[in-house]
């Protein structure tokens, strides 16, 4: 059973994660591998045709500058107000 073998929550008292910085260029990572995965196991339970590597690099590669640009406009926005 699944929710069995889940640790306490008493037990990761004082757990610290840490983040990694995401860099779709660098394949020694595997980002890139991981993600499209995770895009075809979802693509896989919705009927949705599955991406390939370079589709999905492509995609990730707009994330971000699509972020720089709201996380601004909200700030101008901010500012006018």
């Amino acid at each position: 059973d699944l929710e069995a073998a889940l640790p306490s929550p008493k037990s990761l008292a004082g757990f610290r994660l840490t983040p990694l910085a995401f860099e779709k260029d660098d394949d020694s990572n595997h980002h890139i591998d991981f993600i499209t995965a995770c895009s075809n196991l979802r693509a896989a339970n919705y009927n949705i045709t599955p991406s390939d590597r370079q589709t999905t690099k492509r995609i990730a590669g707009k994330i971000i500058p699509a972020i720089a640009t709201t996380t601004a406009l909200v700030t101008g926005l901010v500012c006018l107000e």
